[in-house]
């Protein structure tokens, strides 16, 4: 039997080159459809979408706002929880998403308050009382304007009308639910994040027909041993990506918005969140881990075609390794959580590259020897 690679690329086919732009245009019109049609189902669920790329956000400034109750709570007691007391105060919020908020309250209102609620209540209807005679309303123009008078007259005068109080206010402590929510400062930014959620979506969902028919025009030009090939590294071009993406999205962002609400606690300055910069963010960040995952296909890729040799990957691996780190730091925000669930897998995706590259060793080197 003869086992020689065949290096006739066009062996059996007869189309010329007219043929290829006509099979080129044909694929590419098929893709354009997959497209269209993913971006219409996209844009349909186009709000679910952003609900979805939103709960990251809203979890981590819930999260926030609870850290920065029980400092609250602290402050006002003058008391400090430790590790397992704010664990439980933090488990009991987020069961409720309750939040603590102080209110300023006169002693008089309190007061008013306090008797009103133990004012006892008779079975028969109170006996009609004369209408109170309405509050008298202040009229500035009337209090003395000239200059015998001072501010503390004027003071005193708006307090006798019930305008300032007349006893410092107290602290109340109040709870509310939290309502987290990000912000839109422009009329039309709304819906640019809806189409843009929605287009990414439809691709997603779209990708796999429109990978298809570019592969069908692609296969025509590899040789006919190598096409298999491509019916395993597409499916784990896929899983990696896809891997990479999911990683950067249910476990990068709690532990990198934690890191950099943190800073919010420290500084005394709230998040306001834009809608906008966040669906930047949160496309962006699973984009570049998915693309990043893709490193054992590349190593396999510069090996076959001799630009790398499997010992020049196993001799340098601690140089590739400070550059995985370096590439980890540039490509992720500024924290040091979300660049080491970058580099860490990296850096095991770098020893499985070299195991693809020993399995499938390059068939011949395309640059003469020197």
């Amino acid at each position: 039997m003869n086992s020689k690679i065949n290096d006739d690329f066009f062996e059996g086919s007869s189309m010329s080159f007219g043929d290829h732009l006509e099979e080129l245009r044909t694929c590419l019109f098929r893709a354009v459809i997959w497209l269209a049609v993913g971006v219409a189902i996209g844009l349909y669920f186009g709000s679910d979408v952003v609900k979805f790329l939103e709960r990251p956000i809203q979890s981590a400034l819930v999260r926030y706002y609870q850290k920065k109750s029980i400092s609250q709570l602290e402050e006002n007691l003058g008391i400090k929880l430790n590790g397992d007391q704010q664990d439980a105060v933090a488990k009991h919020l987020q069961q409720n998403d309750w939040i603590a908020v102080d209110m300023w309250i006169e002693p008089a209102e309190i007061t008013r308050l306090s008797e009103a609620k133990n004012r006892p209540l008779t079975e028969e209807a109170p006996a009609a009382e004369p209408a109170e005679e309405p509050e008298k309303k202040v009229d500035t123009s009337e209090l003395p304007q000239d200059a015998s008078y001072s501010d503390e007259d004027i003071l005193k005068a708006l307090q006798a009308a019930k305008v300032l109080p007349t006893e410092a206010p107290v602290r109340m402590r109040t709870w509310q639910r939290i309502q987290p929510s990000t912000e839109a400062l422009r009329a039309e930014e709304v819906f640019m994040v809806w189409l843009k959620a929605g287009i990414v979506f439809g691709f997603i969902i779209a990708s796999p027909g429109i990978f298809w028919h570019l592969w069908q025009f692609v296969a025509a030009g590899l040789y006919p041993h190598e096409k298999k090939y491509v019916w395993i590294f597409m499916p784990f071009s896929l899983s990696l990506f896809f891997g990479g993406a999911a990683i950067a999205y249910f476990m990068a962002f709690d532990p990198v918005l934690d890191f950099l609400f943190q800073f919010n606690l420290m500084t005394g300055i709230d998040p306001r969140p834009r809608i906008n910069e966040w669906l930047g963010f949160v496309i962006m960040l699973p984009l570049g881990f998915g693309i990043s995952f893709q490193l054992p296909l590349v190593m396999l890729l510069l090996n076959r075609i001799g630009l790398f040799t499997i010992e020049a990957y196993t001799k340098n691996w601690r140089i590739a390794v400070m550059v995985i780190f370096v590439l980890s730091m540039i490509l992720t925000p500024s924290d040091p959580i979300s660049m080491l669930l970058l580099a860490v897998p990296l850096t095991f995706l770098y020893g499985l590259g070299i195991g693809l590259c020993k399995w499938m060793p390059g068939i011949r080197k395309p640059f003469p020897a020197t």
